[in-house]
């Protein structure tokens, strides 16, 4: 079997695609990553095949931008003045892709498209070639309703390909936990959310004795090109006054806006996220989909900033389960919070209980045995219909 994995610039959104991507692996099938940008390469460094479908532009930047223009104002409701036309929504760059990604689609003839939620050129690119399109969730803010505005914005492009609009999808991959699930999605199939965060040589110190707790914070990998790190300004005056060990994880982001840092801050580059979160005790995080699943499979009580994009819903997921806090306002990320994280039995035990809970989801390996199916029933129907 063939698959496509189809999705936007973000490495960000397809790492949590890249276990189920090396599962087909193992089991003798062919994978192909149809994205752009830095993607590519941090794909191509996880041992997949990669194709960029729209050379010569730097979606971080463009993104980047667009975030930055888009600050501060409120996005019109559908219908209002200035709300955008079907069509001219932001596609994630879908649409610069789509051309690009049919055609090569066209020639390697895949059997099954795989696209996280924002990923739906995969959609247009299956129902194009008459394959069936499976979405892998990445998080909680995600639904169908989600999934049908970036359809939306793709209206053009499936104009020029001759579509009205996406084919239904064939299965819905969810790797929240069921006791945290906020979708309810037709022919949804719950599978073990694996963390992958790249590979690393480990610093010695990270599994040596420690003498205090170690606080593990991240604003992952799109927030601080588009926002900064100035979130993080509450942890540090928090870590003056906390006897624990702070690991700032922040992939080299630029810290002088912070200030001096208290000796007790330890500012790393590069640590995969599964594996500093092996060695702490707590985790302090911006509430992206993949960190948010990746503290869950960890077992480990969070604070969740949770603002912008799909982050608010993955923070009341953790709220609502009782296994982390949010604060309401920047001011509310208070050494009492920190201390609250760190000895709170009860956030523990239901981050434990979480953690125990995905580790007893369907793993990606026993998924690919359905996708299989999945893919041979829709070829049987395909030619019994010509």
């Amino acid at each position: 079997m063939r698959v496509l994995i189809a999705g936007p610039p973000f490495f960000g959104l397809h790492y949590p695609l890249v276990p189920l991507a090396q599962a087909l692996r193992s089991a003798g099938h062919d994978v192909l990553v149809a994205t752009c940008g830095a993607a590519l390469g941090h794909l191509s460094r996880a041992g997949l095949l990669t194709v960029d479908c729209a050379p010569g532009i730097d979606p971080d930047a463009l993104y980047a931008q667009l975030e930055k223009d888009r600050r501060g104002r409120r996005p019109p409701a559908p219908g209002e003045a200035g709300a955008a036309p079907k069509g001219k929504g932001f596609s994630f760059f879908g649409d610069e892709m789509a051309d690009r990604m049919t055609e090569i689609a066209t020639d390697w003839r895949p059997d099954l498209v795989v696209h996280p939620p924002i990923g739906v050129v995969g959609q247009l690119v299956a129902a194009r070639l008459g394959i069936p399109s499976v979405l892998h969730a990445v998080g909680f803010g995600h639904t169908s309703a989600h999934v049908g505005m970036v359809n939306n914005a793709m209206a053009d492009a499936y104009e020029r390909h001759g579509l009205t609009g996406p084919d239904p999808l064939a299965a819905w991959l969810d790797v929240g936990p069921p006791s945290m699930s906020t979708t309810d999605e037709p022919r949804r199939w719950f599978m073990r959310y694996v963390p992958y965060n790249g590979g690393a040589e480990l610093p010695s110190w990270l599994f040596g004795p420690r003498s205090r707790p170690r606080v593990a914070v991240t604003l992952g990998t799109v927030q601080p090109v588009v926002d900064g790190i100035s979130p993080l300004r509450g942890v540090v005056e928090a870590a003056r006054q906390t006897d624990a060990e702070f690991v700032l994880a922040l992939g080299g982001a630029d810290l002088s806006e912070l200030g001096e840092l208290p000796g007790n801050i330890r500012p790393v580059d590069w640590i995969p996220l599964g594996a500093l979160l092996s060695a702490s005790d707590a985790v302090v995080h911006h509430g992206g989909s993949g960190t948010t699943l990746t503290a869950l499979d960890a077992g480990l009580p969070q604070i969740v900033l949770g603002k912008g994009a799909d982050r608010p819903a993955n923070a009341a997921a953790v709220a609502g389960r009782g296994c982390g806090l949010v604060p309401e306002e920047p001011g509310d990320l208070t050494a009492e919070l920190i201390d609250r994280l760190l000895t709170d039995d009860a956030l523990r035990h239901n981050a434990r209980e979480v953690a125990y809970e995905m580790a007893a989801m369907p793993s990606p390996a026993e998924t690919v045995g359905r996708l299989v199916e999945l893919a041979r029933a829709r070829a049987h129907a395909y030619g019994a219909s010509r």
